[in-house]
C-alpha cells in the first residue's frame, strides 16, 4: 500500500514538474518572441527616424545648397571669363536653366544684388536674373569686396570706363564684351554679354 502511494505521490510529482516545464518553456519562448518583435520595432522605428533624418539634411542642404566661390583677381578668371565666350552658360549655370534647377545645385538665394535698372539674385559669387517662366535670363559675376582700382590693377584699362561701369574689349572681331556694373568705387556684377559697339555703353 506504501507503495502504491509512493508511486501516485512520484506521479503527481512528476507531472508537476512537467507542467511547471511547459509553463516556464512557453513563457521563455513567448519572452523571446517578444523581445524578437521588439527588436524588429526598434529597428523599424530607426530605420523611419534615419529616413527623416535624411529628408531633414536633404532638405537643410537645399537651404545651404553649395554657392560658388568665384575669385575675379586671377589670371585663371581672366582666360575662364574675361577672355572666353560665356555668354550661355558658366561655371555650371546656362541660359534657360530653371530656378529649380539652380536652387537645388547653390541653394536658396543669398539676397539680391543691383545689376543696373533691375536685380539679380545672388548665389555665392555668382548672380542670375530669370524671366516669368523663372529660367535663367542673365549670367553675372557677383563678387564681394572688390574695388574698381583693384580690379583694374590686374585686369588692366578698361575699353570703356565711365560713372556707370566698365566695358572690357580687347577683341573688336569676337562676339563679346565684358560688361561691368560699379557702384560707389566696388565691382558690383560682371557680365560676358553680346558685342558692345566702340564708344557706347547699354
Amino acid at each position: 500500500m506504501k507503495k502504491i502511494i509512493l508511486g501516485m505521490v512520484l506521479v503527481a510529482l512528476l507531472m508537476t514538474v512537467g507542467v511547471f516545464g511547459i509553463i516556464a518553456y512557453n513563457v521563455i519562448s513567448g519572452d523571446n518572441r517578444i523581445e524578437f518583435s521588439s527588436s524588429q520595432n526598434a529597428s523599424q522605428e530607426k530605420s523611419h527616424k534615419d529616413s527623416n533624418r535624411s529628408s531633414k539634411t536633404s532638405e537643410s542642404n537645399h537651404s545651404k545648397g553649395n554657392p560658388p566661390k568665384i575669385d575675379v583677381q586671377t589670371t585663371q578668371f581672366s582666360l575662364d571669363f574675361m577672355n572666353s565666350d560665356v555668354r550661355n552658360e558658366f561655371n555650371g549655370v546656362a541660359l534657360g536653366m530653371s530656378r529649380e534647377s539652380i536652387e537645388s545645385e547653390f541653394g536658396n538665394s543669398d539676397g539680391d544684388v543691383a545689376v543696373g535698372q533691375s536685380n539679380a539674385e545672388r548665389y555665392g559669387d555668382l548672380a542670375v536674373t530669370y524671366d516669368s517662366d523663372d529660367k535663367v535670363k542673365n549670367i553675372y559675376v557677383a563678387p564681394s569686396n572688390i574695388s574698381v582700382e583693384e580690379f583694374k590693377s590686374l585686369h588692366g584699362t578698361p575699353t570703356i570706363d565711365d560713372n556707370d561701369g566698365l566695358v572690357y574689349d580687347d577683341n573688336p572681331n569676337n562676339d563679346f564684351s565684358i560688361l561691368i556694373t560699379t557702384e560707389n568705387g566696388e565691382i558690383k556684377t560682371i557680365e560676358n554679354v553680346d558685342q558692345i559697339p566702340r564708344g557706347s555703353e547699354n
